[in-house]
């Protein structure tokens, strides 16, 4: 069966799976103003849920956006490289 050639815009507008290095922490950004999170409870994570507090704009919850560029960018050139390989014959 052929494989098929890469495309840049292939899955453009699809959701992507992430898989998470549990090493490697993640920036936690506040959902109103983009600033980073503190945790609120010392209890949350393993007893109740965590929870976030930002001392910006004194949003607090559970919901967060996570700051990936750098991972994002590193993905890129990665996927390059591996695009360059296929194109060699």
């Amino acid at each position: 069966m052929p494989s098929l050639p890469f495309s840049r815009d292939a899955d453009e507008g699809m959701p992507r799976i992430v898989r998470r290095n549990p090493s490697k922490p993640v920036t936690k950004l506040c959902i109103n103003c983009l600033s980073p999170l503190e945790k609120g409870s010392e209890l949350g994570g393993w007893l109740v849920p965590q929870d976030f507090y930002c001392k910006n704009c004194g949003y607090k919850g559970y919901v967060y956006l996570e700051d990936r560029r750098g991972e994002d960018e590193a993905s890129g050139e990665k996927r390059e490289a591996q695009q360059a390989d296929h194109r060699d014959p």
